[in-house]
């Protein structure tokens, strides 16, 4: 991952340690390792899909829930998903400020910013300020996956509740009965609402256009 000031992220240099030649100079390398997301996230996560089962409940218990949405074949189930994905996806674009990590990304980039601009060099001290700031980054951004996760999974199970799309049902036939309408939607919302970040990735990068040459 690169940051301000031309700086790239390789591995850290401990304390006391020989600097290796090819990282001496002005510019400053620190990689840091993947993160696992914390117990935090994973709880609020978990928890927003239930909150969003118990809407979806709730829908389909006050019998507000639309009429089934039967597509002709599984290709119009899987076009629909998408299409569902899509709409979530796009609903919550303008949350994503607020998801964890924005802070950990401007203090790495000023973390880099101050060493870089140090007059002879990063020192030891410095690699290793930047390698706490980068797994940092590395930890929200774990964080702001299954929080994300959670809160696209529960938007779309209250709107598969509310729409009357349920993907079990929908492949399966109108007909079909083995599990609860309300229980489909939660199935329904958590394979939306997985699918949102892969879409967001498509999206960002049709939008951008073909990487340089």
């Amino acid at each position: 991952m690169s940051t301000g000031g031309g700086v790239a992220v390789s591995p850290p240099v401990n304390a006391g340690a020989a600097t290796p030649r090819s990282e001496q100079g002005p510019g400053l390398s620190v990689v840091a390792a993947s993160q696992q997301a914390g117990a935090g996230a994973v709880v609020a996560g978990f928890g927003l899909i239930a909150v969003g089962a118990v809407g979806g409940w709730a829908i389909w218990r006050s019998g507000a829930s639309a009429a089934k949405i039967q597509p002709e074949d599984t290709t119009g189930v899987f076009l629909t998903l998408l299409v569902f994905a899509a709409a979530v996806e796009r609903i919550l674009e303008p949350f994503s400020r607020w998801l964890p990590g924005r802070a950990a990304e401007a203090a790495l980039s000023r973390t880099v910013t101050d060493v870089t601009s140090r007059v002879g060099g990063p020192t030891d001290a410095d690699r290793e300020a930047v390698a706490v700031a980068t797994a940092k980054v590395a930890r929200a951004k774990a964080n702001r996956t299954i929080v994300a996760w959670g809160l696209a999974s529960g938007l779309a199970t209250v709107a598969s509740s509310a729409g009357g799309f349920y993907v079990l049902h929908a492949v399966a036939g109108a007909d079909w009965n083995g599990v609860a309408v309300w229980v489909d939607a939660v199935v329904t919302g958590v394979m939306v609402g997985s699918g949102t970040k892969p879409l967001h990735d498509l999206i960002t990068r049709a939008q951008n256009g073909p990487p340089s040459p």
